[in-house]
């Protein structure tokens, strides 16, 4: 009898991935209170603690897409779900373009 539950049939990535990447997001979040408090006690500058914390804010939201949304193991499915999603925002952003230009002279 063979268990579904075992670790042999599970593709996502395992205890320690999630661990790893724990230890990152906490790691990216001190940098972040870090940067904002030499923003504000040490004098750097405003726009680049803006950009050191916008960087670190996109490495974490990548971490948490691919590991703990799955897309490490599930991106070719994302194919199938994003490419559509942008044709019919296209389509409509195009379809709904005379109404927003036209409203803008009332």
């Amino acid at each position: 009898m063979v268990d579904s539950h075992d670790s042999e049939h599970h593709a996502g990535p395992g205890i320690q991935a999630y661990l790893v990447v724990f230890g990152a997001l906490s790691v990216f979040t001190a940098i972040s209170f870090a940067v904002n408090y030499a923003v504000r006690e040490y004098g750097l500058a405003p726009h680049a603690g803006f950009a050191i914390i916008l960087g670190v804010a996109l490495i974490k939201a990548i971490l948490v897409g691919l590991y703990f949304m799955h897309l490490v193991v599930d991106w070719g499915k994302l194919y199938y779900l994003i490419f559509p999603t942008f044709i019919l925002a296209a389509m409509f952003i195009t379809v709904l373009m005379p109404d927003i230009v036209l409203a803008w002279h009332h």
